[in-house]
């Protein structure tokens, strides 16, 4: 078995990068009501638990990238992040927070269900990644 190292620092620093600008996404989800944007109904603090969730998954998954990164690992773990990416984007559609025109809403309603789709064939594919990536590290 190949021996674990470090990533390099310059992933290091991505991972880093990451961490932060999904910190401060957690922070401007958190006051979006606040700002009183016309766009966004009440409805939206319905959707917040799922949005935090999905963005704290992702904060904790790439501080293990901090510190271990192989291929099949990281195709693993993004798979298991695009899980939560997926309630967050399924708790969106059934709240719908968003105040819009009929037309524009079942645009962006279709436009949700399309990601939704995204999100779970890149799950797949992630997996699929994982298997194929951990039997050529491990052969």
């Amino acid at each position: 078995m190949p021996e674990n190292k470090m990533p390099s620092s310059a992933r290091q620093f991505g991972y880093i990068v990451s961490i932060l600008f999904n910190i401060l996404f957690v922070y401007i989800v958190n006051i979006l009501l606040n700002w009183n944007i016309s766009l966004f109904t009440e409805d939206f603090s319905k959707c917040l638990w799922a949005i935090n969730l999905s963005l704290g998954v992702t904060i904790f998954i790439n501080f293990i990238f901090i510190f271990f990164d192989r291929k099949w690992f990281k195709n693993l773990m993004q798979a298991f992040g695009n899980v939560f990416a997926f309630i967050s984007g399924f708790v969106f559609w059934r709240v719908f927070p968003l105040n819009l025109t009929e037309s524009m809403a079942r645009l962006v309603n279709f436009a949700l269900i399309i990601a939704l789709g995204a999100i779970v064939l890149s799950t797949m594919i992630e997996i699929l990644g994982a298997i194929r990536n951990y039997n050529r590290s491990n052969p």
